[in-house]
């Protein structure tokens, strides 16, 4: 009798297929759903992150042991090119577009521009008092936090008023410095330039040093130019007029201070134009006249140094520049 081959009933129990071993449908169902998450979640926040742990306690037998899923590369591929299409956008604001927004918000800021109109009695809105309600508990709450946000928008604009008069103040005194800074460089430019205070169309009848029974002194003062009324009588040189008004004989009467002690006065006039403060040479001061002791309408000019008559012919072309 023939011996059994040995190992046959082992070999063929060894060699039985195992029966595949399958997850419930719930599981599976989950596993599914943290794959898509997964997806998402990769593409939207860091790609470099291959694996998401999730803690899901109908799908562990130890809720405290984490379950990887861990997403494939091509996954993650078509998460950073949806990642990479999100960044790129057709409405993109460029640089001058930009520049133009905020220069046109400066352009309504009633702090850069003084002069802007500032609502000095400002109101609390249906729609900013709705969104009070969400502190408000009561409608006597909502009541009073509407009056505090009232109160607090008429102190901001009243604030802003005043640092919009600040500002003007500032932007005036501004312009006062630059006009006189203006007027000093044209006074240092013309300073020393004279002209005759009659432009033209005028006779002198009467000279400096003229003797007559005309005249109080017995001679006369200065130069006639002999003009129609009302002919504008300019500046002889930039100065400061230290008078101006009647001057009895003389009826009406300026006064101007120039360099080195020299003063010019224009006498008879009919009116004033200028009657104080810094003028140029040139400048238009007054209208010529007959007021005062006079025979004729005439401007008559007088020039002194120190206080002292001097001849203005030699004052205004020659000796005495």
């Amino acid at each position: 009798m023939s011996a059994p081959a040995r190992g046959r009933h082992k070999a063929g129990r060894h060699a039985a297929p195992k029966p595949p071993r399958t997850l419930p449908k719930s599981v599976g169902a989950v596993a599914t759903i943290a794959s898509i998450s997964s997806a998402g979640l990769t593409g939207a926040s860091t790609l470099a992150t291959s694996q998401i742990v999730t803690e899901n306690p109908k799908i562990l037998a130890d809720p405290g042991t984490p379950t990887v899923i861990t997403t494939s590369p091509a996954t993650r591929k078509n998460a950073a090119s949806r990642a990479t299409a999100a960044s790129r956008s057709d409405n993109r604001t460029t640089l001058v577009e930009a520049t133009a927004i905020n220069n046109a918000a400066d352009a309504t800021d009633p702090l850069s521009d003084p002069n802007a109109p500032v609502d000095t009695t400002p109101t609390v809105t249906t729609t900013e008092r709705r969104a009070l309600q969400t502190v408000a508990g009561t409608t006597d709450q909502l009541d009073t936090v509407v009056a505090q946000a009232q109160q607090q928008a008429a102190d901001q604009a009243a604030q802003l008023v005043e640092q919009q008069k600040l500002a003007q103040e500032i932007e005036l005194k501004a312009q006062e410095d630059a006009a006189a800074a203006l007027l000093a460089a044209a006074q240092a430019k013309l300073r020393g330039v004279r002209q005759v205070p009659i432009e033209a169309n005028y006779n002198l009848t009467a000279r400096f040093g003229q003797r007559g029974s005309l005249w109080s002194r017995g001679w006369h003062t200065g130069l006639d130019f002999q003009v129609p009324v009302g002919t504008p009588v300019y500046a002889s040189e930039s100065g400061v007029i230290i008078s101006a008004g009647w001057a009895g004989a003389y009826g009406y009467r300026i006064e101007i201070q120039h360099a080195n002690g020299y003063v010019t006065a224009y006498n008879h006039l009919s009116k004033i134009e200028q009657d104080s403060g810094q003028v140029v040479v040139g400048q238009e001061i007054a209208k010529s006249g007959a007021t005062g002791h006079v025979t004729g309408p005439h401007l008559h000019f007088e020039v002194t140094k120190d206080g002292v008559l001097i001849n203005p012919s030699g004052w205004l072309w020659g000796e005495n520049r």
